[in-house]
């Protein structure tokens, strides 16, 4: 994997957990504009996103018949464009309830950290191995970095608006 985005990925997972330790639980189940997300709801979504990653990174798959990072500059596109508004897919849309801290940050960490491990093991250049109707069907395994890393970069400058709206 190319180190440049495997540093980024790093820094992006890590911003998320520095981002959500600023908020407090009060904070963090705040709706601090309208059409918002509390942070404890990116939380629950990043949760929802990352979570059994690692064991598409570890599942066999098929070698890429393209360059492995193709879409890098798609997912790139899309999801570093803030002026965008985006809908999450019903199977990661966090529920609407009051959350607990640390129980939404201790199982993102451990997510990540598998995450983080796996994507140091495997060959990324081959098909991730996902079901016909998920939205990242055809993606190598690095390209799921990618998809993972801008996500996260996507969510953390929410979080950081959210931060700036409660405060």
């Amino acid at each position: 994997m190319s180190q440049e985005i495997f540093n980024e990925l790093e820094t992006a997972l890590n911003d998320t957990l520095h981002l959500l330790s600023s908020f407090n639980e009060k904070e963090m189940n705040t709706i601090p504009f309208q059409g918002s997300w509390t942070a404890a709801q990116v939380c629950r979504h990043l949760f929802k996103a990352e979570d059994g990653i690692d064991g598409l990174f570890y599942a066999p798959g098929k070698p890429a018949e393209r360059e492995p990072d193709q879409r890098a500059g798609e997912y790139k596109e899309i999801f570093m464009n803030f002026d965008t508004k985006m809908e999450s897919p019903d199977f990661i849309y966090p529920e609407e309830k009051e959350y607990k801290k640390e129980e939404l940050t201790e199982p993102l960490k451990e997510a990540n950290k598998k995450l983080l491990e796996a994507a140091k093991k495997v060959n990324l250049s081959e098909e991730a191995s996902l079901p016909d109707e998920h939205p990242l069907k055809g993606s190598t395994k690095l390209e799921l970095v990618y998809f993972i890393t801008y996500h996260s970069m996507r969510h953390n400058h929410q979080l950081k608006k959210i931060r700036e709206a409660i405060n």
